[in-house]
């Protein structure tokens, strides 16, 4: 059993009391992590869930680059944090690679057997069902907020390439008549004036 005083304060635990907390120490162990380490790995099947108690966790998904792939770090983890919700949500499967960024400790439970905590307590049950979907809510909204300032700043580059496109054409147009003109006037400059009527 571990002592998990130090994240009692965690979201994903509010809420509970001091024995459902024993429940959860229980079953839980308290694993030290180093930069670089991997946790889990994006498609793989979830299996754990973690607490993180100190250090810092980047949650990241794969993007492809001039030919290659690198992991795009897409949320980070630190204290109190939760992180490997797949392993409490069908079809557990992990949607990101999680990598420690920062040395640190985190609290590990087996998936398998927190559901199975879950299901056999139903007041623990529901306590960690509604912060879980608390947390899920809150990273629904930090992603909308992300994607629809990302199509504002879209717009933007957009507008502003047209403007500058118009401008430009713009520029090139008058720029055009003004050559034009300037051919005109010089053809007339030196004719007679009975010419130019």
């Amino acid at each position: 059993m571990v002592d998990l005083s130090s994240v009692q304060n965690a979201a994903i635990l509010k809420g509970l009391d001091s024995s459902q907390l024993g429940q959860l120490a229980a079953i839980a162990s308290e694993l030290d992590t180093r930069e670089g380490e991997r946790l889990f790995t994006r498609g793989q099947k979830a299996e754990t869930f973690f607490i993180a108690k100190r250090g810092r966790f980047a949650l990241t998904l794969p993007l492809r680059v001039l030919g290659g792939e690198t992991d795009m770090a897409v949320e980070e983890k630190g204290a109190l944090d939760a992180f490997g919700w797949s392993s409490l949500v069908e079809p557990h499967e992990s949607i990101y690679s999680a990598f420690c960024t920062f040395d640190g400790t985190v609290f590990a439970f087996s998936g398998s057997e927190l559901r199975q905590l879950m299901r056999a307590d139903d007041a623990l049950g529901r306590r960690l069902s509604t912060n879980l979907n608390a947390l899920v809510a809150a990273r629904v909204r930090a992603a909308q907020d992300l994607w629809i300032d990302e199509v504002e700043h879209s717009i933007a580059r957009v507008n502003h390439w047209t403007q500058n496109e118009m401008s430009n054409r713009l520029h090139s147009a008058v720029k055009q008549q003004s050559t034009a003109g300037d051919g005109w006037r010089h053809r007339t400059r030196g004719a007679a004036p009975a010419d130019r009527h």
